[in-house]
């Protein structure tokens, strides 16, 4: 009878020792899927990212030329600017180590700055005999609706909000790649 329970004590321990070589091997085949060029593969695909989206309205005034009525023409414009900031996420650096996962985000941009056509609104026109090409005028318009647009919106609170949105979305995106096993650092 002894030797009964010896046996089924040497065969539970080997049953239990495999089982924990099962799952050691596992948790290490795992660890070791997780590589940078997989999560830089995942990023990429979203490439570039728009995390913050501005609508601006403003008044902008305009003058051209300087004798009124000959060679004068001045407007006012009411406009609205569509202004993207986000990243390129195809130029993030992932490191994969064994107990942390890095990905750092490059530098959050201003994408575009568009000026609506359809939002102009035309007030106080001021026409000039020899100064009246409209199609000019127009091109100036936004023009110069664009350049109030640049220097009337605070871009560095815009790049810093879309910044932090990014992060997030990175993180989200990423965290059921990583596991639970390491810790996901986005920066």
């Amino acid at each position: 009878m002894e030797k009964v329970i010896i046996v089924l004590l040497l065969l539970i321990i080997g049953v239990m020792l495999g089982v924990f070589i099962a799952n050691t091997l596992a948790r290490k085949k795992k660890n070791e899927s997780i590589t940078s060029s997989l999560i830089s593969e995942k990023i990429s695909d979203c490439s570039d990212l728009t995390t913050c989206n501005l609508v601006y309205v403003d008044l902008v005034k305009y003058e051209q030329g300087s004798i009124p009525l000959v060679t004068k023409k001045a407007f006012s414009m009411i406009y609205s600017a569509n202004i993207r900031a986000g990243i390129d996420l195809s130029e993030a650096v992932v490191d994969v180590k064994p107990k942390t996962v890095t990905i750092t985000l490059p530098e959050t941009v201003i994408q575009s700055i568009e000026v609506d056509t359809n939002s102009l609104r035309f007030y106080d026109e001021r026409f000039a005999l020899f100064n009246w090409q409209n199609k000019e005028d127009i091109a100036a318009a936004i023009s110069a609706a664009r350049e109030d647009a640049e220097k009337n919106v605070n871009l560095d609170k815009l790049k810093q909000q879309a910044r932090l949105q990014a992060e997030k979305v990175v993180y989200k995106l990423v965290e059921p790649t990583v596991g639970e096993e390491r810790k996901l650092i986005v920066k």
